[in-house]
């Protein structure tokens, strides 16, 4: 079952807007939406709705305490400061506040029908048309879907209405839930979603001054806010041709040899796609390692970047192909919001089990299941790990099912993780509350990306050699 793939670079990603489907006539949504951004929670509706938030987080997140002893003390302090009425938005950003608080990313903050985010999917909020890329504390302009074109990719925002780029990521970040202390995973984040993010949790402008640079000279321009229609409308008109999407399988993975070395890019294991393309991952990987090792492979890359996980089975059932040497005792911990523990003892190694070199490419958007396979081949495979630090906590981390909870007053409906998996102590990296960290950091400029370089591969390319 192998399949063929180019080595790659990095992949980008915008939000597709036109995904969201109006499920109630337009003018029907227009009355109610701005109805409900009219409306307006009294101070004991705040603070009811978030207690509410806090205690049901206290419930069902296991590990909340082990790792925020602080959390009670912080969230304390958001209630003190509900002192008046509040807007919908300004509500929605104290919640948030408060999962971001809790440190985990497995969290749901709403949907796209709920009072806070549906006037994006019915065209009554007008926001920022414009995808970014966020690089550290700077924000670089990626796709213009302005009325204006004058804004072009690649330029550098300096400030917007009047407010520095730096001060603007460092005012969103705090709502943006991510495990323990892990920037990385929040800042791809903000590049996702920084249009509506902005909307949420900065300002709802008619229009945006920009100050930019763009080749060393600064300018300033103007534009205006638009629905997501507007933005639609113009991204159409304006795109070129789209990179080809992957199709079947290549979904979930891709398989390469090219002489003595092998690329073996693992995308996404979500169980629809799992189960799509009908894929058991032990059978999977016994499958890819037997041609590695008819093959003669001595390099193996493994890319794991933008893997945000799914079906834990691809995590676990790698073990025994990429260990160096028989191991025993136990290789992770789950424990459920009820207490129930479960171990798991690491698993015999394989016949077919890689004896060469291995190399893993991996990205703030390494996360859950994808971030634990990363952990897996540093801890058993002794992988080289090229890239920036994942984005899930090296020492575990909690995900599983989750627990939809409803607040009261607002309705917004929230979803919470409800069990812990924990990793046995590492002897390679001893961090609290950090994500992976590579051997050889990878750090792109703006001019990497516009010239869609690959420069985790030509890291790991240049140590092979």
């Amino acid at each position: 079952m192998s399949q063929t793939v180019a080595f790659h670079g990095p992949r980008l990603f915008t939000l597709n807007y036109s995904c969201m489907q109006k499920i109630v006539p337009i003018f029907i949504l227009t009355l109610l939406t701005l109805a409900s951004v009219a409306q307006t929670y009294t101070d004991s509706q705040v603070k009811e709705d978030l207690q509410f938030l806090i205690g049901s987080i206290e419930e069902f997140e296991p590990a909340l305490y082990g790792y925020n002893p602080d959390f009670k003390e912080k969230t304390d302090a958001v209630i003190r400061s509900v002192v008046s009425d509040m807007s919908v938005l300004a509500y929605f950003s104290l919640a948030s506040k408060i999962v971001s608080l809790a440190n985990e990313g497995h969290f749901n903050l709403g949907d796209w029908s709920d009072v806070a985010h549906k006037g994006f999917v019915d065209n009554t909020y007008k926001y920022m048309p414009l995808s970014v890329m966020v690089i550290d504390d700077r924000i670089f302009v990626w796709i213009n879907s302005a009325n204006s074109e004058e804004l072009q990719r690649g330029d550098e925002i300096l400030s917007i209405n009047g407010r520095a780029s730096a001060d603007i990521i460092a005012s969103m970040l705090p709502y943006i839930p991510s495990d323990g202390h892990i920037e990385t995973y929040r800042l791809k984040s903000l590049t996702m979603g920084f249009p509506w993010m902005y909307y949420l949790y900065v300002e709802q402008p008619e229009s945006f001054a920009f100050e930019y640079k763009r080749q060393g000279q600064r300018s300033t321009v103007t534009i205006e806010a638009l629905t997501r229609e507007g933005w639609t409308a113009n991204y159409q008109q304006r795109k070129s041709a789209a990179p080809e999407e992957a199709t079947g399988v290549k979904q979930v993975y891709e398989f390469d040899i090219k002489g003595d070395v092998a690329v073996l890019t693992l995308k996404d294991f979500t169980r629809s796609l799992v189960e799509k393309h009908d894929l058991e991952a032990g059978k999977l990987y016994e499958e890819i390692f037997e041609q590695l090792k008819t093959s003669q492979v001595s390099s193996l890359i493994v890319d794991l970047r933008d893997n945000t996980g799914g079906r834990n089975e691809f995590a676990d059932d790698l073990i025994p192909f990429i260990m160096k040497e028989a191991g025993k005792g136990l290789f992770k911990t789950t424990e459920s919001w009820k207490g129930k523990k479960k171990d798991y003892s690491l698993p015999k190694m394989d016949k077919l089990a890689f004896d060469g070199a291995i190399y893993a490419l991996v990205n703030g958007r390494t996360y859950s299941a994808g971030a634990e396979i990363a952990r897996y081949l540093k801890e058993y495979g002794n992988a080289t790990v090229i890239g920036e630090e994942t984005g899930t906590r090296y020492e575990g981390f909690a995900a599983g099912s989750t627990q939809s909870i409803v607040l009261p007053n607002s309705g917004i409906r929230i979803g919470i993780p409800r069990y812990h998996l924990a990793f046995p102590p590492s002897s390679s990296q001893k961090t609290s509350n950090r994500g992976l960290l590579p051997d050889h950091e990878v750090r792109y400029t703006i001019e990497d990306l516009m010239n869609e370089k690959d420069l985790e591969m030509e890291v790991a390319l240049g140590l092979i050699k």
